[in-house]
């Protein structure tokens, strides 16, 4: 099946027009002279690229600024035109990002491919890259046989928006620096493959058995991702939501990203979306989204320690940030969103969702039920439920243990908390104390900021004189073994701020209130950082869709 097997788009023709000659009486504004501005055009099936102009008229039109190394973060934004059909919309977007980001695409992929595969010339990579295209051909199977079923027109839009991504980077790209489908399959598939690593190359697994209890809690947080905290004031005045991601300090190539799609499909609840992101991703990875729906999504990734389980992932399936991408565009409320992601799960990327409904808080009166939603993914088995009675006694928190009891079982924690001791359970992780201790110092929105860059490893008890066990983690601080990973941002938002799908966000390994040393390369010189900032001591902005 060819990469046009959707139907509808024939071969890219791509035309590069300067601004004066593609400018047209419905031009925009430039918004912002530091800012890249283009739009794209499709006609008779071709798209066309016009840099330096915002026309509304085409098919979709947007900005990126390149603020990595003076703050942290670029900001790429698009909107898209419903006079085009929703295939072609995102076909659109997806050229746009991949043309005015394409150089930030190039060095994330330098990164993150070595990261992933330090010998491209490996046999395994050819395992990966048929089952990429296995899964691929899959999905797009469906989408042709199912062409009046929402749930296969939007995944068909999706792949659309991959396919445009596709052409438009290597549309712009020099020759020395074209890539091929796989690339954006892996960086696409990035939380995908850390479960896949499992299931295609079973010498990687770990050796829990063999291990120490302080080489088991150290790994296994290692291999968690993420610190959530969802908390509501005492008197309902205000809910506060923040993420802080974890993985390898290779990945902080960071772009915040506002998706702006007019989609005509009649199962479409969220035409606007704002995330954190990565050069080439259409998802968050972290996760942490803010849709014009009025939910706002969190997510950390949990452990599976029953290898067994892997033998149920197949390549019929969908990927995680297709399935999470669902649910945000489909989903009216967390009972919604929980039903979407566990369809065709593709047991990758097995994570803790967390969804808040705005609708159902009513500020200084009540927390209705379907506020909170939690849903956790496993290969093989879904669960999800209204958590909405734990959000109204005060707060919930993630932190890589799974929160139901029969997911917990089925991963394989039991057997890991008789081995090695009670950081395994959800009570009693070194975080569940912490963040059990420290939320009643969450008092506003600022307050909730300090939580989650802290790491007071050196005297708090709960860490245990590890860096590695606090709400923003150091793993390069870890003497006589440490490593360039950990807690590396963090994201916040509240009820008024999520409903402009504003938040502040911070890129960067935390410094603790300046209790701890800014990250720098080069005690790691030798690692793969291309065009990421030498040392991070960035501040949190504020960042908010435009168009």
């Amino acid at each position: 099946m060819t990469r046009q097997a959707l139907g509808w788009m024939a071969l890219v023709a791509v035309v590069l027009a300067a601004a004066a000659a593609a400018a047209t009486a419905n031009a925009l504004p430039t918004p912002n002279a530091a800012q890249l501005q283009a739009t794209v055009y499709i006609k008779n099936g071709q798209a066309s690229l016009s840099m330096g102009v915002l026309d509304p008229s085409g098919a979709a039109y947007g900005t990126f600024e390149d603020g990595l190394m003076t703050t942290g973060w670029g900001v790429f934004e698009v909107k898209t035109n419903s006079a085009f059909k929703d295939a072609e919309q995102l076909y659109a977007a997806g050229f746009l990002e991949g043309a005015l980001t394409y150089n930030r695409i190039y060095d994330h992929y330098q990164n993150m491919f070595t990261y992933f595969f330090p010998n491209a010339s490996d046999p395994s990579v050819q395992l990966y890259r048929n089952w990429f295209n296995q899964q691929d051909a899959w999905t797009r199977r469906n989408v042709q046989l199912n062409p009046q079923v929402s749930f296969w027109v939007q995944t068909g839009s999706i792949l659309a928006q991959f396919d445009g991504l596709v052409a438009g980077y290597n549309a712009v790209a020099a020759s020395s620096r074209k890539l091929d489908v796989f690339a954006f399959q892996v960086l696409n598939g990035n939380g995908d493959i850390l479960d896949l690593m499992n299931v295609l190359q079973p010498s990687t697994r770990p050796s829990w058995n063999d291990m120490t209890p302080q080489q088991a809690q150290l790994e296994a947080s290692r291999r968690g991702h993420c610190s959530g905290f969802i908390k509501m004031l005492p008197g309902f005045e205000d809910i506060l939501i923040s993420h802080s991601s974890w993985f390898t300090f290779t990945a902080t190539n960071r772009i915040y990203k506002h998706y702006n799609f007019q989609l005509n499909d009649q199962a479409t609840a969220a035409k606007r979306t704002s995330f954190s992101s990565y050069p080439a991703y259409l998802s968050s990875l972290d996760d942490f989204y803010i849709m014009d729906s009025g939910l706002v999504m969190i997510q950390t990734t949990n452990n599976v320690f029953n290898m067994s389980l892997y033998d149920l992932v197949r390549p019929e399936s969908l990927l995680a940030w297709q399935r999470v991408r669902l649910a945000n565009t489909m989903a009216h409320d967390g009972r919604e969103w929980s039903h979407i992601v566990a369809q065709f799960n593709s047991g990758t990327y097995n994570n803790q969702y967390m969804v808040v409904t705005l609708d159902q808080i009513k500020l200084g009166q009540a927390v209705l039920d379907g506020a909170l939603w939690v849903v956790e993914q496993i290969p093989g088995y879904v669960e999800s439920a209204d958590v909405t009675p734990i959000l109204r006694a005060g707060y919930f928190s993630s932190f890589n243990v799974p929160f139901f009891e029969r997911v917990f079982d089925m991963s394989g924690y039991p057997a890991m908390v008789a081995k090695y001791g009670v950081s395994f359970t959800h009570d009693l992780a070194p975080r569940a104390e912490i963040f059990r201790r420290d939320s009643n110092t969450v008092v506003d929105f600022s307050s909730l900021k300090q939580l989650m860059r802290s790491n007071s490893y050196k005297t708090d008890p709960y860490s245990g004189g590890s860096p590695a066990n606090a709400v923003c983690s150091r793993y390069d601080l870890i003497a006589n073994g440490g490593s360039p990973d950990g807690c590396y941002d963090t994201k916040a938002t509240n009820y008024a701020r999520a409903r402009l799908l504003q938040a502040d966000a911070l890129n960067g390994p935390t410094t603790a209130n300046s209790t701890l040393p800014a990250y720098s390369w080069s005690a790691f010189a030798n690692l793969p950082h291309v065009g990421l900032p030498e040392t991070y001591n960035f501040d949190f902005i504020t960042v908010q869709p435009a168009l």
